[in-house]
Parts: structure tokens; C-alpha cells; sequence
């Protein structure tokens, strides 16, 4: 299939089947090249062959302890244009977890694979579609916080599943149609105020086999600078969070293991 993503190649590492093939299939329809690999070191195998053509790296974090392990160390040795930028997909991990697995690499995002199949294809298309400050609006991290939301005179109570600086996955059980109108409610961690916002329901998504869970996307309408500075400083945040500076490498590095070796030598 031709389109939009056509010249993006994306590799997908994922151990279970189901959700492989789901995702990859997804993937193809909206037209990216797709690489997939049931373990890390088939995964491994794909990068030295074409890891210079990948554009982005789709990782599931449950792989096998030892064969993730591996993986992951030889990502951490892989040198540009070897070393594609990282999408981690999690379910049940902590995020504190994964942020440690996931230390010195270059990780982008964290995708919750209970929404994957709603989202998939929107996470990665905005991760690998280079437009500038546009481009970055479509960062989501997850949250997890209650919201209030009214359409037209029918109120209800959901859950914000992922957050950017232009909208929000909304979790819910009665998820409304793409179209309406509704007004949100909701507070982050970290930051003293209501957000008191308008939006537009752009798509929804059906509970799929439990992997999925329903909601709608919602654009936010009519953001005024200080909320729109807000939460994008909110996002920022959290990004570098999840995605921690590489470690301490360099003269003081080196100087701290000669240190260390020279005094495991006088013991």
C-alpha cells in the first residue's frame, strides 16, 4: 500500500503472535514498511542487516528475561545509523521499571499495549513523520487521572488514559461519536490548577478482545497560551521522565572505572 508513511520502515520486536500480527498488519494498511521479529535475537539479526533503513523501533518490554536482556544490551552498543529511536510497549510493567530497562537508549515514547490497537498507528506515524514543532504536539505520555466530561447535557465521569499539549485519549465505557462537541474537566500531578477545557471528538475506539480499551480521542479547542504553555511543560516533563539522560560517560567516567580497578588491584 502506498501512501504518506511509504518510505518509513518500522520494526516491530513482540513475542506474542496475536498482537504481532494485529500490529503489523495495522502498520502495513496506513502504509508503513514493516520488519518483524518474534524474539530479540531475530530482532538483532534484522538491525545488522537493515538497521540502517529503520526509522523507528517498536519494542515490546515483556520479552524473555534473557533474550530482552540481550537485546537490550545490544542496542545500547549499536553505533548511528544502526541505533533507531525506541517506542517501548508495556502492559502491567511499572513505569519506573521500564524506565530503568530503558536507560542510555533512545527511547521516545511508552506505549501501554492495552491501547495499542487504537493507537498504534497514531503514536507512530507521529514519531516518524518530520514536522517540526507540529511534529512534537503528537507526544503522549500516560497518566491515569480521572476527568469529568460533559457532552451537550449528558455528564459522565472517564479516565485521561495519555496526555499531549493538544489533546487526550479519554477512557470510558460510553464513548460518544466522532464530532461532538464536550467539555473536560481534569488536574495533572505537579501542576496547581483545574483544567477547565473545550474539545472535539475526533475518533473512538470499542473495547477489542480486552487488549483496547474503549474511549475517544479529543482534540482540545480554543487553548489559550498560558494552558497551552501548561501542558505542554506537563508533557515535557514526563517525557524526560520516562526517557532519562544516557549514563555519566566520558573523562570522568573513565576516570572513576580506572579508580575503581586500581583499587580492586591494592585489595
Amino acid at each position: 500500500m502506498k501512501g504518506r508513511y511509504a518510505d518509513k520502515t518500522i520494526l516491530l520486536v513482540e513475542e506474542t503472535r496475536f498482537f504481532r500480527e494485529t500490529v503489523e498488519e495495522a502498520l502495513k494498511q496506513a502504509g508503513f514498511r514493516v520488519l518483524s521479529a518474534a524474539t530479540g535475537m531475530k530482532g538483532r539479526e534484522v538491525l545488522e542487516a537493515e538497521g540502517h533503513r529503520v526509522d523507528l523501533l517498536v519494542l515490546d518490554l515483556h520479552l524473555t528475561p534473557v533474550d530482552g536482556f540481550d537485546f537490550l544490551e545490544h542496542l545500547r552498543h549499536l553505533k548511528p545509523p544502526y541505533h533507531p529511536p525506541i517506542l517501548a510497549m508495556l502492559l502491567g510493567l511499572e513505569i519506573e521499571e521500564a524506565t530503568e530497562q530503558l536507560r542510555g537508549l533512545e527511547a521516545v515514547g511508552v506505549q501501554d499495549k492495552r491501547a495499542a490497537f487504537a493507537q498504534i498507528v497514531y503514536r507512530v506515524g507521529g514519531l516518524v513523520n518530520p514536522r517540526g514543532g507540529k511534529e512534537r504536539a503528537t507526544v503522549r505520555v500516560p497518566l491515569g487521572v480521572p476527568v469529568n466530561y460533559t457532552v451537550g447535557r449528558w455528564q459522565s465521569q472517564g479516565v485521561v488514559f495519555n496526555l499531549s499539549k493538544t489533546g487526550m485519549f479519554l477512557s470510558t465505557d460510553l464513548p460518544v461519536e466522532a464530532g461532538h462537541r464536550l467539555q473536560v474537566q481534569f488536574i495533572v500531578p505537579g501542576v496547581p490548577r483545574l483544567f477547565e477545557l473545550s474539545g472535539v471528538i475526533v475518533w473512538t475506539a470499542s473495547t477489542a478482545g480486552g487488549m483496547s480499551p474503549a474511549g475517544m480521542g479529543v482534540k482540545f479547542l480554543d487553548l489559550d497560551a498560558a494552558t497551552e504553555a501548561q501542558l505542554s511543560a506537563f508533557v515535557k516533563l514526563e517525557v524526560q521522565r520516562l526517557n532519562p539522560p544516557p549514563l555519566q560517560s566520558g573523562p570522568r567516567r573513565e576516570a572513576g572505572a580506572r579508580s575503581a580497578r586500581e583499587s580492586g588491584r591494592g585489595s
